[in-house]
């Protein structure tokens, strides 16, 4: 018998688990709204920040990320455990949060940029302990079979709150003006405190499940040799699956924060600057069509990944994503950018769950799979430290190179990503052709599949009740 979501916490540790899991996940989208979408705004906008500066709320925490990484096992087992390590980590992303009021009312202060960027920072290289720690954490209690499509499910719910929280937010800075007062921006980071607030409770009531019985890795057994070590791991990024899905993915990644922190600051700068010029509800709105996207694609991707295995769906999302720049530097016009985000939003969606699929079943012993996510995280964090370092360069230089500095970035950037997408052609396998039975459940995912069977089979029932 199904048993409702709502009495889930009622049926064991691994339904508690889950419950809270997914709870916790709508929760904190309120958080990560404002670090991915305000933080730019706050700096650009609120403080008078050039734009060079916005290349460092990424390259700042990416370069706490490389060194800390290689340690991440280490630090995790010092704050005792997966769950201690996690929750410590929200506790400094609360703290921050919070403090990032005092640069936003003292906005002409000398200190006041340097200390947001510091606090952003600090937020940023929370992830380096905070990310490991939940993936060990949570890995104990989901079940290898039905990974990709809980991580679906959560992205899903984590999305849809997402919505809400963009359009409470926008409509913030809609009615106080981010440059003229300080409250549109406050009342942000108001609730992204009390978002990571419940969030933490919600975390603390997941439950850690000692080791279960050992079994192979979900990508291969030679995954496992890698977590022994940083060294070992690098010398074996050729050659084992860990080691190659982590060189594409960082590699990739690279070329794609090149371009990739300055979107945001393209839409909000001036015509003169040579951005969009986007009033506060188009700019949250051309973002947000791609979580849109997610939400609808969520459960046939992560349908895919059970299928097809997460290296395939990785393979297929690098190949898209590499394109999704061309658009924006080829026209201005908002409805055909909304249109770009869609796709960009179903491509980044398939990345997000192989990754994460990859990284759960990246080794059966928990503290292993913390181990390669951080030994992952720093090899990605070279990958976007170089990138955004060219980004940030380029974003100076390249007025006396082209018309358009911001172009010219997203033009370099679509020429970076391509030795990642070469790699993973080169490494990762290609979809599978699907019996009958794997394309049936895989057409069943599709968005508005259930709706349009549902009326199908009403308008059958009609039919057959009128010719009889």
């Amino acid at each position: 018998m199904r048993i409702p979501f709502w009495r889930w916490p009622q049926h064991g540790p691994v339904r508690r688990g889950l419950f809270f899991a997914m709870l916790e996940g709508a929760v904190v989208s309120g958080m990560f709204v404002a670090l991915e979408v305000w933080m730019v705004p706050l700096v650009q906008t609120c403080l008078a920040a050039p734009a060079f500066v916005i290349g460092l709320l990424t390259l700042v925490p990416q370069l706490g990320m490389l060194v800390l990484s290689p340690w991440t096992r280490r630090i995790i087992a010092w704050h005792g455990g997966p769950r201690a390590a996690a929750l410590v980590s929200c506790w400094w992303q609360i703290a921050c949060l919070a403090l990032l009021s005092l640069p936003l009312h003292a906005r002409d202060a000398v200190w006041a940029l340097p200390l947001a960027v510091a606090l952003i920072s600090v937020i940023g290289v929370s992830n380096v302990i905070a990310s490991p720690a939940w993936i060990a954490w949570t890995s104990t209690f989901v079940p290898r079979l039905i990974s990709g499509r809980y991580q679906a499910r959560r992205m899903w719910l984590f999305n849809i709150v997402k919505l809400g929280f963009a359009a409470a937010f926008a409509g913030c800075a809609h009615l106080w003006p981010l440059a003229e007062e300080p409250w549109g921006m406050q009342a942000i980071l108001v609730c992204a405190v009390v978002s990571r607030l419940i969030s933490l409770c919600c975390l603390a009531q997941q439950p850690y499940l000692e080791r279960r019985v050992a079994l192979p890795a979900l990508s291969s057994q030679r995954t496992q040799l890698v977590a022994a070590g940083f060294t070992g791991f690098l010398r074996q990024l050729t050659s084992s699956d860990a080691g190659r899905w982590t060189l594409v993915w960082s590699s990739f990644v690279g070329g794609v924060m090149v371009g990739g922190p300055f979107f945001a600051s393209y839409m909000i700068a001036s015509r003169e600057q040579g951005g969009l010029a986007l009033d506060p509800l188009w700019y949250s709105a051309l973002i947000y069509t791609s979580v849109v996207a997610r939400i609808l694609f969520f459960p046939l991707v992560g349908r895919m990944v059970d299928l097809f295995g997460a290296r395939a769906v990785l393979r297929s999302a690098v190949c898209i994503i590499l394109c999704i720049p061309i658009p924006w530097v080829l026209t201005s016009n908002p409805w055909w950018l909304v249109a770009t985000e869609v796709v960009a939003g179903i491509a980044w969606a398939g990345a997000e769950i192989a990754i994460g699929a990859l990284l759960f079943a990246a080794h059966p012993d928990p503290e292993r799979r913390a181990e390669i996510s951080g030994y992952f995280n720093c090899i990605a964090a070279a990958g976007i430290i170089a990138g955004t370092a060219i980004g940030s360069l380029l974003i100076e230089l390249a007025p006396s190179w082209l018309g358009n500095h911001y172009h010219t970035v997203f033009l370099v950037s679509v020429l970076l990503r391509l030795p990642g997408v070469l790699l993973a052609i080169r490494w990762l396998p290609g979809l599978r052709p699907l019996d009958e039975r794997e394309r049936h459940h895989l057409v069943q995912a599709l968005p508005g599949v259930e709706l349009v069977s549902a009326f199908g089979r009403g308008l059958n029932s009609l039919f057959r009740q009128v010719v009889d």
